[in-house]
């Protein structure tokens, strides 16, 4: 038992007072008797002695106990609750209302979100008058680790809607850890969610008795959702005229089967293909969406499903850069290679400029988006550190050895991205035997792999000292003809044999045409989309720091500056656009009015995964240290119990009640009561003598 007015208790003193009062007031003068009339009056004398000192104890108890049941009624005595005995009952309340998309659904009392924040009133309402609130949501404030009185929050309650963020718990957590020790007082932290598996991670929360946690679980009605979780290209390069393939994944998070459910692509806000698509429940599927388009530069496109009454993931946003023409640098030792002139001959999508490497000018490497190093006999360091300043910038190289190279300096630019090494020249002939016939590279120059194809020799080749498990074509002798290496936006495409006749039949057959496509690989490296709430930086090509960057969209009237900078070894702009943007769709990077690139943002996924904790596995996982309200308890009752404890000062001011009573009974009824009971006794005896 505790008192929230223990200062009170310091007039118990008075208790004193009644005990004076019997000690003087009840003292009598003693009639002495004449020594005839002792024997006479010896059984009366005993008889009211009894009476008398009775009648003042049960008198003087009774005003003993009517003052100290007052007095510990104004203390006002309570019984703390089990979780919150140790705290003290002015501590804090910190209210964290879960405003993710997931509480949009429909629970038993209306939509989750609005039921949450008619709770956190209720909670205001049962706390006491000078309680200090924090109050959390999803989203990111600076006031989130400032108290607050009951009608600044009150209001701030009301204007909370929802937030494309999700926010673990444990993060939550720490926040009002914080709280806690930024104010140095214990917490009282009430929870309103829907408990959402995905971010419920209540086992990373440790046990601290500065704060006592109190679950309000908000159950959906319904768990069946239908989202689009993510999408992709086939190939990561862009051509005008080239049918596009894009590959869009699905999630069913109900428990039925979902048939035929059609799945609309948009291009720059034009319909431009429709696939269906059938999802069993509970799982994942993939359908294709082809189309084609002749526009180059920056493109927007959008996929849509129609799935109630979840709505937020029924949209997803893309962007990627159709390039016009891609720019080569070819870095040749004496001749360049006239089959690779061959095949980028006649082509618009490419333009190759050809340098010498003992004229080489380092300076206008970064403007290329494609290094082939074209039977190079040793590859120069200053080539090498030119490569690793461009990791961030993502370029495609192509490394094709000549028939007699510097294995020490090849091996110096290939370990930059990885283990494998030359380690000799092989001379004997041998075939190709195998190449990834699913990759993006090869797929488009076979339909299937048959092994009945004739495939072509190589003559000359450079052994691997390393086993490689990126190879994309495979000799007879285990050994990589071709593989595929990165190292940050960079990638590799090192070949092992010289690409002449001198060295085999590759360069006249089929195959070949991989070189096309390795061409075309980079020529949009930018990612396609992004996801709100997410750190991640973006790269742009270095721009002029005197103007100011802007992301906007103009139809959705947004407009930020985000903050970045320039790294000077790379040529590359990074933008840092925090949490600035809160709302999903395609989005410009521009600077003076003219666009830059594009970029798009979409909902976070993980709130489409409708899966829920009960209350009763968080308490678990919380080893039953803490509290839980019910959609059926009264909130007012349960929450004052828990703030509170259990009060007690009724029953001690009916106790003092009882007890004044007992006092007033006792002085007009006790000589009756006793009197009657002394006649009785006395005709008693007369009838028995």
């Amino acid at each position: 038992m505790a008192f929230k007015h223990p200062e009170i208790l310091f007039f118990l003193f008075l208790i004193i007072i009644p005990i004076i009062i019997h000690l003087f007031s009840f003292r009598k003068y003693k009639k002495v008797y004449f020594h005839n009339l002792q024997i006479i009056k010896n059984i009366q004398i005993e008889q009211n002695s009894t009476k008398s000192k009775l009648k003042e104890l049960l008198i003087l108890l009774s005003r003993i106990c009517f003052i100290t049941f007052l007095v510990l009624t104004f203390a006002q005595p309570y019984i703390p609750h089990k979780q919150t005995e140790q705290q003290s009952p002015n501590r804090h309340v910190a209210i964290y209302i879960d405003n993710s998309f997931s509480t949009q659904s429909e629970s038993s009392e209306g939509i989750i979100l609005d039921v949450e924040k008619k709770r956190a009133q209720q909670i205001i309402d049962a706390s006491p008058s000078e309680t200090a609130f924090f109050l959390l949501t999803n989203d990111e404030k600076p006031s989130d680790f400032y108290p607050r009185t009951q009608e600044d929050i009150r209001d701030e309650i009301t204007r909370i809607s929802p937030s494309p963020h999700s926010v673990k718990i444990s993060n939550i957590y720490k926040k009002i850890k914080t709280c806690g020790t930024k104010n140095n007082s214990p917490i009282q932290w009430h929870i309103l969610s829907d408990l959402q598996q995905n971010t419920s991670n209540f086992n990373e929360i440790a046990n601290d008795s500065a704060i006592s946690i109190t679950l309000h679980p908000i159950a959906a009605l319904s768990t069946n959702n239908i989202s689009i979780d993510s999408c992709f290209f086939e190939s990561n390069y862009h051509i005008p005229g080239k049918l596009e393939k894009l590959t869009v994944s699905l999630s069913n998070n109900s428990d039925e089967t979902v048939a035929n459910l059609p799945v609309k692509l948009f291009i720059d806000d034009s319909l431009r293909a429709i696939s269906n698509a059938t999802i069993k429940a509970h799982s994942q599927t993939k359908v294709s969406v082809e189309y084609e388009t002749k526009k180059t530069g920056f493109i927007n496109g959008r996929l849509e499903i129609e799935d109630y009454p979840i709505l937020y993931d029924n949209t997803y946003y893309f962007s990627y850069t159709s390039e016009s023409e891609i720019a080569i640098l070819d870095i040749y030792e004496k001749d360049y290679n006239s089959h690779i002139e061959a095949l980028c001959k006649n082509q618009d999508k490419f333009s190759i400029t050809r340098q010498q490497i003992s004229k080489l000018d380092y300076s206008q490497i970064q403007d290329y988006q494609v290094l082939i190093l074209d039977g190079l006999q040793a590859v120069p360091t200053g080539l090498i550190n030119e490569v690793e300043k461009m990791s961030q910038i993502g370029k495609t190289i192509v490394c094709i050895p000549s028939e007699n190279i510097d294995i020490e300096s090849y091996n110096n630019f290939l370990a930059y991205f990885g283990r494998q090494r030359f380690s000799a020249k092989d001379t004997s002939r041998t075939n190709i035997q195998s190449f990834e016939i699913n990759d993006g590279l090869l797929k488009s120059v076979f339909e299937k792999n048959d092994n009945n194809t004739t495939y072509p020799t190589i003559f000359i080749h450079y052994k691997s000292e390393s086993q490689q498990n990126n190879a994309l074509i495979t000799l007879q002798d285990n050994q990589p003809f071709l593989w595929q290496a990165a190292k940050g936006q960079n990638t590799l495409f090192a070949f092992s044999s010289p690409l002449t006749t001198k060295s085999g039949t590759f360069v006249s057959s089929p195959l070949f045409m991989c070189l096309y496509n390795i061409l075309l690989y980079n020529s949009s490296s930018d990612e396609i989309q992004t996801t709100l709430g997410n750190s991640s930086e973006i790269f742009i090509k270095k721009i002029n720091d005197d103007h100011a960057l802007h992301i906007e969209n103009k139809e959705k009237n947004i407009d930020v500056i985000p903050q970045y900078r320039t790294n000077p070894l790379t040529a590359k702009t990074i933008i840092h656009p925090m949490q600035q943007i809160n709302t999903a769709g395609n989005f410009k990077i521009t600077q003076d009015d003219k666009q830059i690139r594009g970029i798009s943002y979409n909902y976070d996924r993980r709130e489409s995964e409708l899966s829920y904790f009960t209350a009763d596995e968080i308490s678990d996982k919380l080893q039953g240290k803490c509290n839980i309200v019910n959609q059926t308890d009264d909130i007012a009752e349960t929450i004052k119990e828990i703030q509170l404890g259990t009060d007690l000062w009724r029953y001690f001011l009916l106790a003092s009640i009882f007890f004044i009573l007992l006092e007033i009974c006792v002085i007009m009824f006790y000589d009756k009561i006793f009197s009657s009971k002394i006649e009785t006794k006395n005709t008693s005896e007369n009838l028995w003598k």
